[in-house]
């Protein structure tokens, strides 16, 4: 059992004492904390949680402000644990932004009791659903059992919702004080053991007098009874548009008096607030040769400027606009504000589809595009910029430019951004740079770039399929033209599929678009080429699978001799397959070769048994691709391969097809590889004849995996997949049965987040994955509390962030613990996190882009200690002369700064 000491004395809590319960090495149980050592991640985060709990039980109030992508939710996690192992009854409550954040902690925690408890104690905390309001959460809290319960801040907000009372502000906080009763009466007037506000800045408004505002302050008690014993706020920006918000922010939960040391006159100063409750490192990545590396070292900020060269009309459209800025800056005084952000891209108000229009074209060239002629959408999010004070400027102009010129005016940041995003030769090595990370304000803006990459990325694909189905040049103008529409295609096939290829007659199963298909999203043209349309939602030509399809069903159907050729070998390396099953119906006989697989690999490695159909022997041993990838694996990734039980190879195998198969270009480069083969088979098909094609195609296929998108896919997925599994997809890596039909859904090369999609947590999924999207363009919905690192490591700023802190909040989606840039500092590769700047030169966007990079390293040193730098509350106009010179570039040997309010142990 847990010692007296760590029982009831958590004011004298020493990291060596933590680590007797718990490892922050991942699977190593023998690991501990050593005074000698303390620089690693794991030594700070032991720390961490010994201090934070030191402050508690000494104050009952702590701030976790540690830097970015430090591990703050899994010290907390580490935090909630102690208190399980002091009292198992505990209960704790965790308010997080939003539901995806609070799944986000469910994985968390998960990942603490597979892979950080240590066998000395296997108490294990019982973590609640999400609740979506405070009534809700009140009433889980009264019927369950559990020990951590999950809700959101926007839970606050919610009490008086669509009714007709006079002053809501004040109903509010009299029902919110009334649910705050109730959880005493159901848990004890000592109320939650503990309470964890994760990223607390969101409470740093509290004088504004919303109803957020005034139900949590009765919520929580802030000057009557508590709601919890003791409060843990975590934020990496506790200061983050105002100096008063750290003192904002903790009075919800202590005295003024504590808070001001007695004087209420006068309110304490954000340092001397942080000094006294706050916990802040600075993050370091562990390299080869054990050096640890700080942001300093890897981090590149570039610069994109492009102009208006040979584009007359958009360069008038731009001077119509600045002119009208320009008047309206008057009218409304000095305010510099009004200029900040407004140059996001007037063009996103209605890009022109008629090059996409033909007629009888399929329903993707109908999808709603009457931006133009509607108020455009807007994600009304203030310290976003969301809705900049432009925007109904911008609607009109680009209104009557579009009743001028039958066309949107075109700005020249979507396409010189696009240009870096979508490679001319998409070759393997190209593909270790693919991932992109765009942040915008504007909703309509996430809709035009994500439509031009898709766009781009459909030239590359639909040429490739034209030179492997042989079409002429003419014939490749004209169905880029239609913008590779399937209805073209199928009539320019004849509309028949390829001797004995139609699989039409597929079951429900076999629809590639699950539940969470977001038909918000902008899609591909061509990967929509590959996906089985329902029938029903069209016109005979808009529904008809494609020579795409149907080549593209041989992979994934198992009646196909073809859906083999991505299985796993038998024992998970090198064993080929003697046998499938065929399956009999009152109307027809089927042989099902990759279900005859699947079974046949259960039974030899011990899994339970998949079917039980009759057995036929193919009379001959056939392999699948699975053994020339595992042969060609870099002795590393081979032997991090080998190490997985047969539940996990199993689970990875279905990942890893789900992926080439629905969301990467492999299912084109398939598409290529077996039309060029076709070719030398022709005629009828027999079942010996499909077996020595089968056997052909794998063997002209071997020859080409080296430098193929299918062994790169490989081996990038086998790098991350447990990763993708435990911090990501909420998955157990040993789940043999999980489907991944996540990955199904994102058949795009690029996709878009913002508040109209409803599929965020499948999108953190993909662009965690290497495999679709590559490049993902978000507003402030993913600023803060997603992790998207495990493959990218470049961002683009297409419009500046609000302040110096929610520019760092971006890049810390990226710049976190074992992501791909801590991964190339492990390997002793040159580390760079890409951070770039497109830019309209010598107009006001470079001015403001100017002014924001002096204003935000004239921050950076204050920003690391979490205080502001009130010398400039806005943007301005002007600039120095070389203002690229506040652009930051990897400095090897950099000074050091010592961590801000670090962990200290008397």
């Amino acid at each position: 059992m847990i010692t007296s000491m760590l029982l009831s004395n958590w004011e004298k809590l020493l990291p060596e004492q933590v680590t007797q319960y718990m490892t922050f090495v991942k699977d190593d149980t023998d690991w501990s904390y050593s005074s000698s050592e303390t620089t690693s991640m794991a030594a700070k985060q032991a720390e961490g949680v010994a201090y934070l709990a030191r402050l508690l039980a000494n104050k009952r109030l702590a701030l976790l402000a540690d830097e970015v992508g430090m591990g703050k939710t899994f010290q907390a996690i580490g935090l909630i644990h102690l208190l399980q192992l002091q009292n198992s009854k505990a209960k704790t409550l965790i308010i997080a932004p939003n539901r995806n954040i609070c799944h986000q902690w469910k994985g968390e925690f998960n990942s603490f009791f597979l892979h950080h408890r240590k066998p000395l104690d296997r108490a294990q905390a019982e973590v609640s659903d999400v609740y979506g309001s405070l009534p809700e959460l009140v009433e889980g809290v009264k019927q369950s059992e559990h020990h951590v319960y999950l809700t959101t801040i926007h839970a606050l907000s919610g009490l008086t919702r669509e009714e007709d009372i006079l002053d809501k502000t004040a109903e509010a906080s009299k029902r919110a004080e009334g649910l705050r009763q109730q959880v005493f009466g159901a848990i004890g007037n000592d109320g939650f053991d503990l309470m964890v506000i994760d990223e607390a800045h969101y409470l740093r408004t509290r004088n504004g007098g919303s109803q957020k505002v005034e139900a949590a302050k009765a919520f929580f008690g802030q000057d009557s009874t508590p709601l919890a014993k003791s409060t843990l706020l975590m934020t990496a920006t506790p200061t983050h548009s105002s100096s008063n918000d750290v003192w904002n922010i903790l009075r919800y939960f202590t005295s003024e008096s504590s808070l001001n040391k007695g004087n209420t006159d006068t309110r304490a100063d954000a340092a001397s607030l942080l000094k006294k409750f706050a916990l802040r490192r600075l993050r370091l990545m562990h390299g080869a040769g054990g050096r640890y590396y700080s942001k300093h070292d890897y981090r590149y900020e570039s610069v994109l400027p492009v102009s208006f060269e040979d584009n007359p009309n958009a360069e008038l459209f731009f001077g119509l606009y600045q002119r009208q800025l320009v008047k309206d800056l008057r009218k409304k005084g000095s305010n510099r504000q009004f200029l900040y952000g407004y140059l996001e891209g007037f063009e996103s108000f209605g890009h022109s589809d008629d090059k996409l229009s033909v007629e009888n074209s399929d329903t993707y060239d109908n999808e709603k595009n009457s931006e133009h002629y509607a108020e455009p959408s807007i994600e009304i999010n203030k310290d976003a910029f969301s809705k900049a004070p432009d925007s109904q400027l911008l609607y009109e102009l680009s209104q009557e430019y579009f009743e001028c010129f039958d066309a949107q005016p075109e700005h020249p940041k979507y396409n010189a951004l696009v240009a870096q995003f979508v490679p001319k030769s998409l070759t393997a090595e190209r593909l270790d740079r693919i991932k992109h990370l765009v942040f915008v304000r504007r909703i309509p803006s996430v809709r035009e770039l994500t439509k031009r990459v898709n766009t781009d990325y459909d030239d590359c694909f639909g040429k490739m399929i034209s030179q492997a189905l042989n079409f002429s040049d003419v014939q490749v103008t004209e169905w880029r033209s239609t913008h590779w529409s399937r209805v073209w295609l199928n009539r320019q096939l004849g509309g028949q599929a390829h001797e004995n290829e139609s699989m039409d007659d597929h079951d429900d199963e076999d629809i590639t678009v699950d539940s969470d298909y977001d038909e918000t999203q902008i899609r591909s043209r061509i990967t929509e080429l590959f996906v089985v349309k329902k029938k029903g939602l069209g016109s005979i030509d808009e529904t008809r699978n494609t020579r795409c399809t149907n080549v593209g069903l041989r992979f994934k159907k198992p009646e196909s001799i073809y859906s083999l050729f991505l299985e796993p070998a038998r024992d998970y390396v090198s064993q080929d397959y003697d046998y499938y099953f065929e399956h009999r119906t009152e109307n027809r006989v089927r042989a099902l070769y990759a279900t005859a697989a699947i079974s046949s690999r259960y039974e030899s490695n011990g899994l339970s048994t998949h079917s039980v159909e009759d057995d036929k022997h193919y009379g001959v041993n056939l392999p699948t691709i699975w053994k020339y990838l595992i042969d060609m694996l870099p002795s590393a990734l081979l032997e991090h391969y080998m190490g997985w039980t047969a539940e996990t190879k199993e689970n990875f195998a279905n990942y890893f097809k789900a992926g080439v198969l629905f969301a990467s270009p492999v299912m084109v480069e398939l598409f290529c590889w077996f039309v060029e083969h076709e070719r030398q088979y022709k005629g009828q098909e027999s079942t010996e004849r499909a077996y020595s094609q089968y056997l052909n195609f794998v063997e002209h296929v071997t020859g080409k995996l080296e430098q193929s998108w299918l062994f790169w896919y490989f081996k990038a997925a086998i790098e991350t997949f447990e990763d993708v599994c435990e911090k990501v997809a909420r998955v157990q890596v040993s789940d043999h049965q999980y489907e991944w039909r996540t990955l199904k859904s994102l058949t795009s090369p690029a996709a878009f987040a913002s508040g109209e999609t409803s599929n965020r947590d499948a999108l953190q999924t993909g662009f965690n994955s290497p495999f679709y999207p590559n490049v993902l363009v978000a507003t402030s919905v993913f600023q803060e509390g997603v992790n998207l690192h495990l493959h990218c490591n470049q961002v683009h700023h297409y419009g500046i962030a609000g302040n110096p802190g929610d520019h760092e909040q971006r890049v810390g989606r990226l710049d976190r613990l074992f992501g791909k840039v801590h991964r190339q500092l492990e390997c002793g590769e040159q580390a760079n996190l890409t951070i770039n700047f497109p830019y309209l030169s010598n107009s006001f966007d470079e001015d403001q882009l100017a002014s924001f990079l002096e204003k935000k390293a004239r921050a950076e040193s204050k920003l690391d200690q979490c205080l502001l730098d009130n010398s400039d509350a806005h943007v301005g106009m002007d600039k120095t002369s070389n203002w690229t010179q506040y652009l930051k570039s990897p400095a090897s040997g950099i000074e050091r700064h010592d961590d801000p309010y670090p962990a200290i142990f008397d």
